[in-house]
């Protein structure tokens, strides 16, 4: 084992972005560079996805330019298969060590009104891609961060956001909501973490959970995102907690 924790790197604060030649028309990025816009960090071999096929497949625009996959995934032959095998328990202890780092992303599609089921509230095409705005006048969306280990320990909430609005702002929360273990009894909410936008079109922010034990025995877990007004000049892009394993 080298030591290196790939997750920590991910969390770096300086992220990380292709280097395209557009003038040489190239699809493979061949190195590395910092950008002031960059929000998420790309391995440099990772291959630019150019058929308008495969793209419209995936369901982005046939002429998107932000897509790509990862060295030796055949990726139209996956598009094609069946779901892959579950991972052995054994092998996902050997990759998750006691103790180690690990993160889950719950991304803006994941959202649904906290009383509106039909959709037509909400906007998840505004900005970039899959940004979440509101449109109606429900001011709040949740989704269930899953894939939390039972017995690990919540280590920071993070979130991704655009505030264009100088007179509105979003808020994000972290609920931790339980019931007895083995029989009836009331719903319990216990706010984890909770962070306010500040005016910034591509803004971020970690909120510290207090090394909370994970506990799916008796709970869930349960972002919500509040919008103060109802404008694609808001607009959530990311939630992700951190964690370690037990």
């Amino acid at each position: 084992m080298l030591g290196i924790n790939f997750f920590n790197i991910r969390e770096d604060y300086k992220m990380l972005k292709h280097l395209k030649t557009p003038w040489l028309g190239c699809a493979l990025a061949i190195s590395f560079c910092l950008t002031t816009t960059a929000q998420a960090a790309l391995a440099s071999d990772d291959i630019l996805v150019t058929d308008p096929a495969t793209l419209e497949a995936m369901g982005f625009a046939r002429d998107a330019d932000n897509v790509y996959m990862a060295p030796g995934i055949a990726l139209r032959d996956s598009l094609d298969s069946g779901p892959s095998p579950a991972v052995d328990p054994d092998i996902q202890a050997m990759l998750f060590p006691s103790g180690s780092t690990d993160y889950s992303p719950v991304s803006p599609k994941e959202f649904i009104g906290r009383v509106d089921t039909t959709g037509s509230q909400w906007l998840y095409s505004a900005g970039n891609g899959v940004e979440l705005s509101r449109l109606g006048t429900e001011r709040f969306a949740d989704a269930q961060v899953e894939d939390l280990p039972n017995g690990g320990v919540l280590q920071f909430l993070r979130w991704w956001w655009s505030d264009n609005d100088p007179n509105s702002m979003m808020a994000v929360f972290l609920f931790e909501i339980c019931q007895p273990d083995f029989a009836g009894g009331a719903i319990t909410f216990t706010t984890v973490a909770t962070d306010t936008s500040l005016d910034n079109p591509n803004g971020s922010a970690a909120i510290s959970t207090a090394a909370r034990p994970i506990d799916t025995q008796s709970c869930y877990y349960l972002a919500r995102i509040r919008f103060d007004a109802a404008t694609n000049l808001l607009r959530l892009q990311k939630v992700r907690l951190q964690f370690t394993h037990p």
